[in-house]
């Protein structure tokens, strides 16, 4: 029986929220350095270490948490995932030594990454057909950021009621994730439906996924396609990080004005930004993700072009953070639409795992290289010059995405005439014996 539409938004929202929120333990110094450094006993090497142990181990294993989302239950994975992570967080809050919390980094990769990342996607796909998968892609970002936010700002209101020296306040806030993701594996165990069976588009013939289907994933050519326009859009994500340093380097804005700065690029234009990129494909004439990301990256590009030219002079700090503002929107609209492209290029239900996963490895690379490039620029180039840079790397990844968008978009449209025709092939016989 078919499941009412409440429901399926239901489940939309807890299995966005999860996929969310389960990665906040595993990078808990973006917000709670100082205090882990201080309560925990780590130096900052080590909480890189402890970081860097948990980004290697997630690379690793993005390609296989598509072939888990392929041939495991959804309910059992996402319910397992979030439970385990949340039972890691209460070994966490007994603040550890360094080589507990490694293992505990490399654990927290495989519920996050291995079990739950594509899982959690295709799981959200699977919710509507190819038509829909750009509003349902644009809100699963919107409610992944609504749940980050909303979960951010609970803990550190916690966080601020404990005494400055209290070492309970890091462990409030730790124990408080956990228990979230308990709550969470539970609520999935009840709305999220194993994946087996679930409503495919009806000229889809349903088939099991087999290990021989990896190779097909590989030499599909809109995988790739799929894989270099999250390239491209990653990549102006992690540039936005250094919003902040850029900021305060370039138009002398204080660091706490720079900060909030950040909490409104990275919290706030996260929730409600990649909603907008669904909206625009449900309510408006551009109903294809493809052409609306191919549009907002032509809108970067431009947005990218004046960042470079006010660099030479920066005296307006009101245009430089509108332009910033402007960037983030694109992306984040942009993030919220490009998963929808694999299913908008009509990936078979049955690889579409493994295709995330695999979109993922090279969607996500820039994790390896654009933070100690920006950083080796920081550290021995003038401010203009280093910021100068990586805006032209912003430029060149933007153009990737104009690039790669064209070739997906000409594809599906080559795709549609051939289906067109070989469905006239089909039917002008039978008209033939009609007469």
């Amino acid at each position: 029986m078919e499941k009412p539409y409440s429901h399926r938004w239901l489940t939309l929202a807890i299995i966005s929220i999860s996929g969310g929120v389960s990665f906040d333990l595993a990078y808990l110094r973006y917000i709670y350095q100082i205090p882990m450094a201080k309560f925990m006993g780590f130096s900052n090497t080590e909480i890189g270490l402890i970081m860097s142990t948990f980004g290697i181990t997630a690379i690793i294993l993005y390609a296989p948490s598509g072939i888990i989302a392929d041939k495991f239950s959804h309910r059992k994975m996402m319910t397992f995932a979030m439970i385990a992570t949340g039972l890691l967080g209460l070994i966490m809050a007994t603040y550890p030594p360094l080589w507990v919390m490694l293992l505990i980094q490399v654990a927290f990769a495989i519920t996050t990454i291995l079990l739950l990342w594509s899982v959690s996607i295709k799981a959200g796909s699977l919710l509507g057909n190819h038509e829909e998968q750009g509003k349902i892609m644009g809100w699963m970002e919107g409610l992944r950021g609504v749940g980050v936010m909303a979960l951010a700002v609970f803990t550190m209101w916690v966080f601020s009621l404990f005494a400055p020296d209290n070492p309970n306040s890091l462990k409030a806030v730790i124990l408080i994730y956990s228990s979230v993701y308990i709550l969470l594996g539970i609520l999935c165990w009840f709305l999220v439906s194993d994946g087996f069976t679930a409503a495919t588009d009806a000229a889809e013939i349903p088939r099991k996924f087999s290990l021989g289907d990896i190779l097909s994933v590989l030499k599909i050519s809109t995988t790739w396609y799929c894989s270099m326009i999250i390239f491209g859009v990653y990549t102006i994500y992690a540039i936005l990080s250094y919003s902040t340093n850029y900021l305060t380097e370039m138009y002398g804005m204080t660091l706490v004005a720079a900060s909030y700065m950040g909490v409104v690029i990275n919290k706030i234009f996260r929730a409600m930004c990649g909603p907008i990129g669904g909206l625009i494909t449900t309510y408006t004439r551009l109903k294809s993700p493809t052409r609306a990301i191919q549009l907002l990256a032509l809108v970067s590009i431009v947005t990218l072009g004046a960042l470079l030219m006010t660099d030479e002079s920066p005296t307006s700090v009101a245009l430089g953070i509108g332009l910033i503002l402007l960037l983030a929107f694109v992306c984040y609209a942009s993030r919220g639409l490009y998963f929808a492209c694999i299913g908008e290029a009509r990936t078979p239900q049955y690889i579409m795992g493994t295709t995330v996963g695999i979109c993922s490895v090279i969607g996500f690379l820039p994790d390896v290289f654009v933070y100690p490039i920006i950083g080796h620029w920081q550290d021995t180039l003038p401010a203009a010059e280093a910021y100068h840079n990586m805006w032209l790397m912003g430029l060149g990844a933007t153009c990737l995405v104009v690039i790669f968008t064209t070739l997906l978009f000409r594809n599906m449209r080559a795709k549609e005439v051939r289906d067109a025709g070989a469905n006239n092939n089909i039917t002008q016989p039978t008209a033939e014996r009609a007469q």
